[in-house]
């Protein structure tokens, strides 16, 4: 009864988190009066100013003819819905504009792209302004939008939230000390490093790689560190899910060309956070296994690690204490 109660926790907290994310997705609707407050980018068009996987927030245009349209850097940059389709979504930046028959038309184009798009958007067809970015933990709602993520995340979870059941605690006693503040250092690289991305463009990879050994040194130390398996497990879960899978995923891309653009069989340079699965083609599963090749060892380093000090195995017992600086008889 007790386990089923820590369970319930759980999924009451994940419900009270879903509802704050879902609460703020209405604020933002009705702050910045546009459908999509929030999306995602997904190809390389705009870069170096939005780079893939980054959020984007979307306000809405009250005055059309207060639209900046000139060349990269100085021109706005919108988001309007492609031609020819009701739900592919564009993100460029306005070059030119006219005004004709009393309507706005405006000539587009990616940063990163060579020519001009065509033919010119209509204002009507503009969904709103790019007002705001957050960089690459876009990439995690992308993913549990197809079925292997989604299914890669529930059972990551179904691990961690299940370790009393399947990595049954065997050791006689806790290891006792102090918990190493130090161990956690490994953790805050990442959030560092997408700190940086709001001005760091050329060197991404080489900041991310970085990013991602510490993340694997991070899976050896963290199992020694925490003597409640609990706390380490719901630390290493979030850290990986919020940090880990989006890093990952644009590591992959940076390695093999392969944006989310091409995951799915739409076309467009942004998309609408949403939770409806779509058909995935033959690229993302390359990309898929790209990223398992780069982040399961980690996560097994981990799980392995903290079900051997679950099982009392003694070597672990031992570095434990002496990371927690404890005496045999301290517990």
């Amino acid at each position: 009864m007790e386990g089923w109660k820590e369970y319930l926790k759980y999924i009451v907290f994940f419900v009270v988190l879903a509802a704050i994310a879902l609460g703020g997705l209405q604020v933002l609707k009705t702050t910045l009066k546009t459908r999509y407050p929030v999306m995602v980018v997904v190809s390389e068009s705009m870069i170096p100013t939005l780079g893939v996987g980054d959020f984007i927030i979307v306000g809405q245009i009250q005055d059309f003819s207060e639209i900046v349209a000139e060349p990269a850097p100085i021109g706005d940059i919108f988001v309007y819905r492609r031609t020819g389709s009701s739900d592919e979504y564009i993100v460029h930046r306005a070059i030119e504009k006219e005004l004709l028959d009393d309507e706005w038309q405006f000539v587009t184009k990616g940063d990163n792209n060579i020519g001009e798009d065509w033919p010119p958007i209509k204002e009507s067809r503009v969904m709103g302004k790019v007002v705001g970015r957050v960089p690459v933990i876009g990439y995690f709602p992308l993913f549990i939008k197809t079925s292997l993520g989604f299914v890669l995340v529930a059972l990551i979870m179904v691990l961690v939230f299940f370790a009393d059941h399947i990595m049954p605690e065997k050791r006689l006693e806790k290891t006792g000390g102090r918990f190493p503040w130090l161990s956690v250092a490994p953790f805050v690289v990442t959030p560092i490093v997408f700190a940086l991305f709001f001005t760091v463009t050329d060197t991404r990879l080489e900041y991310e790689l970085i990013a991602l050994a510490a993340w694997y040194l991070g899976c050896v130390i963290a199992p020694l560190a925490f003597d409640d398996d609990d706390m380490g497990l719901m630390f290493w879960l979030y850290h990986f899910v919020l940090t880990m899978l989006p890093l990952g995923c644009d590591i992959v891309w940076r390695l093999t060309g392969i944006t989310p653009s091409e995951w799915w069989y739409v076309e467009g340079s942004t998309v609408p956070i949403t939770w409806l699965l779509q058909r995935e083609t033959p690229m993302f599963y390359e990309a898929f296994g790209r990223l398992v090749m780069l982040l399961l060892p980690g996560c097994a380093i981990f799980l392995l690690l903290i079900a051997a000090k679950r099982w009392g195995i003694q070597p672990m017992t031992n570095l434990s204490r002496r990371m927690r600086g404890s005496k045999e008889n301290d517990y």
